[in-house]
């Protein structure tokens, strides 16, 4: 069944990880006419390098790869093997700079001509700096594969403009604890959370000063003026409403504080406002949460270090019997069924290693 894409939803792609994902799918001889289809691409939108795709595509495209692989660390293992160059005039532009501080304020600021809907908003501290990653205009559970990827992909470019192996002070995703943390800890050498507020990393003032082998500072003033005209052709608006909700809405889950008002002050509107909003992209506010609880709880279920008491939390429900009843609402049968029905296709399809 074809998935439609929302014409509304504006940020585009170059779609390299895309790209890169396909390329894995093909090599591992998984068949990626019918998957491509289910999202509304065809074979000829990804062999097509100067064809843009949307970012929502993207971030179903590599979310579904991994499904088909079996792999929740697709995204981290996608970047490890990428290369950097791939990224074009944004990797080249900050490879140009004078340190790591540098190429990081250049990503931030021309990253949009890569993936219109990826934002970095870099965070002085007093160790360092805090790097954060988020996207706009697409729902945030088609996200977390993008953001594994994004962030990992940032760590490699950096390590090999500086030429140093170096690690960031920690890492963070909002994504639930994964399985397989130790792969995570492995590429990034440094202590990394799950189930958190934010997808960050945080950078120490010694490695913002590392000075990149790559610098140049004639070929910074050539390419400097042609990604900032660039990026002001990628400067779309935040997407729809409903997945500037979802975003808000995942994060306040776990703190049962994911009430309408809360949410609508947060985004810098009235809760009457936010309906009626809502109510002009075709939803309410309730649908969204529900939708978005219904997505989050199918991703939870697959993790077995995940309790249902525990995923009952992070969905924002008082009790398991709560959730319980959503779950059957959701998919006609019980969370525990569902769970155990994963696990055996799982031991059936997962392979024993990954490779690119």
């Amino acid at each position: 069944m074809t998935e439609e894409t929302d014409p509304k939803i504006l940020p585009i792609t170059t779609g390299f990880p895309a790209r890169q994902a396909i390329a894995v799918l093909r090599k591992r001889l998984v068949p990626t006419a019918s998957l491509l289809k289910r999202i509304g691409l065809s074979e000829s939108d990804i062999d097509d390098r100067e064809h843009r795709i949307s970012a929502l595509e993207q971030g179903k495209l590599l979310e579904y790869a991994a499904e088909a692989l079996g792999d929740s660390e697709f995204g981290l293992h996608l970047a490890e093997q990428a290369n950097p160059r791939e990224a074009g005039l944004a990797f080249y532009v900050a490879s140009a700079a004078e340190d790591i501080a540098g190429a990081l304020a250049l990503l931030a600021r021309h990253w949009r001509i890569v993936n219109e809907a990826a934002r970095l908003q870099l965070i002085p501290s007093s160790e360092g700096m805090i790097v954060e990653t988020t996207f706009v205009g697409v729902p945030r559970h088609f996200a977390w594969q993008n953001t594994e990827f994004l962030i990992a992909f940032i760590i490699r470019a950096l390590r090999e403009m500086a030429g140093q192996d170096f690690r960031p002070r920690r890492v963070t995703f909002t994504l639930a604890h994964s399985p397989e943390r130790w792969e995570f800890e492995r590429f990034f050498g440094c202590p990394v959370q799950f189930s958190a507020s934010a997808d960050q990393f945080g950078l120490s003032s010694e490695t913002l000063a590392l000075p990149l082998t790559t610098k140049d500072r004639h070929l910074l003033e050539a390419l400097q003026p042609i990604c900032d005209e660039a990026a002001k052709e990628r400067n779309t608006g935040r997407g729809t409403l409903q997945s500037l909700v979802e975003n808000e809405v995942q994060k306040l889950l776990p703190h049962g504080k994911a009430n309408r008002q809360s949410v609508a002050e947060t985004l810098g509107l009235s809760a009457r406002t936010l309906s009626q909003r809502l109510a002009e992209e075709g939803t309410t506010y309730d649908e969204v949460v529900d939708r978005l609880r219904r997505s989050l709880a199918l991703q939870y279920i697959k993790e077995p270090s995940i309790s249902l008491a525990q995923i009952a939390w992070l969905l924002g429900y008082q009790g398991p019997a709560s959730f319980s009843h959503a779950f059957v609402r959701w998919v006609g049968k019980s969370a525990s069924e569902a769970r155990n029905e994963g696990s055996h296709r799982g031991k059936a399809t997962r392979p024993s290693g990954w490779a690119p």
